[in-house]
């Protein structure tokens, strides 16, 4: 009932989010909830301490928009937040690339009792622009996260969270905007690489079969497309499935399922509504047509 609660604060928010903070989306679903700002910051204490959620162009609420001040004060470029939820609790859990000026940060945080944690947990803290993360929480309340580096190297890195704390960083492939779940007891990885030869993309899936993290196994190309804007991938596991959904052309999102040990040719959902409701309605579809 809380993960339905909270589902429907974010979506009923929504409109007043991207009205006052200049643009975002959200996506949510059951287990592989990625998303972007939220109202949960208003509704959650924004007034009176406006982190830990990110807010892209952020100024305070006391701050008076006409003054020439408020940009250079209360400015700063966090990335889209992803959230998921405690499998005990039904908390919700954030991570987002957080602005630590000149190059992005990893961070985290978790709401605990009526609050979030007053101490952002920051992953990462190099020079390098860290970006768009993702996460996933398994049975056993460990996190999974995610990310890639936004230089040329575009190293996909991902790291777990147990009750000890974060382990290091292991570097699983070179690409962009990665997801992460966990099927049949290894964690699984999907991101956006460039073809090795002429133009456009194509969708990689890395996996490993270890309790800890690496080393992966050589990635898979499950597709390729000719689209030089971003794919987003997102990976799912739900009902016994595994799926891998992305922005396929302009007005396409296609999907490839796992079964008898390989990737599915992929299948096209007709993407007429680019804004964030579209978008999710699509994969919404795919995930009713392959899971009732």
């Amino acid at each position: 009932m809380k993960r339905i609660l909270i589902a429907i604060l974010i979506v009923l928010g929504l409109s007043a989010a991207h009205l006052w903070a200049g643009g975002f989306s959200v996506g949510s679903n059951h287990e592989d909830s990625y998303g972007e700002l939220d109202i949960f910051d208003l509704i959650m204490g924004i007034i009176e301490n406006p982190d830990p959620i990110p807010q892209c162009h952020w100024i305070p609420l006391t701050a008076d928009p006409a003054s020439p001040e408020t940009e250079r004060t209360g400015h700063r470029d966090d990335g889209r937040p992803a959230f998921e939820f405690d499998r005990k609790t039904e908390n919700p859990v954030l991570t987002w690339a957080y602005d630590a000026g000149g190059d992005h940060d990893i961070a985290f945080n978790a709401w605990r009792k009526d609050d979030w944690q007053r101490k952002i947990e920051f992953v990462t803290s190099s020079t390098v622009d860290e970006v768009d993360p993702r996460l996933y929480v398994d049975s056993q309340n460990n996190v999974y996260l995610t990310w890639w580096e936004n230089d040329p190297g575009s190293r996909i890195m991902t790291t777990k969270r147990s009750k000890k704390g974060w382990g290091t960083p292991v570097h699983v492939g070179n690409g962009r905007r990665p997801s992460v779940a966990i099927w049949d007891g290894g964690l699984v990885v999907a991101y956006e690489r460039d073809k090795a030869s002429g133009s456009g993309q194509e969708i990689v899936f890395a996996h490993h079969s270890m309790d800890t993290i690496g080393p992966f196994v050589p990635p898979q190309i499950v597709a390729a497309t000719n689209r030089t804007r971003p794919l987003d991938p997102i990976i799912h596991v739900r009902a016994g499935l595994m799926w891998i959904d992305w922005k396929s052309g302009d007005n396409v999102i296609a999907v490839s399922v796992y079964q008898n040990g390989a990737w599915q040719p992929p299948a096209n959902k007709a993407w007429t509504d680019k804004s964030w409701a579209g978008e999710l309605t699509v994969r919404h579809l795919i995930e009713l047509e392959l899971t009732d």
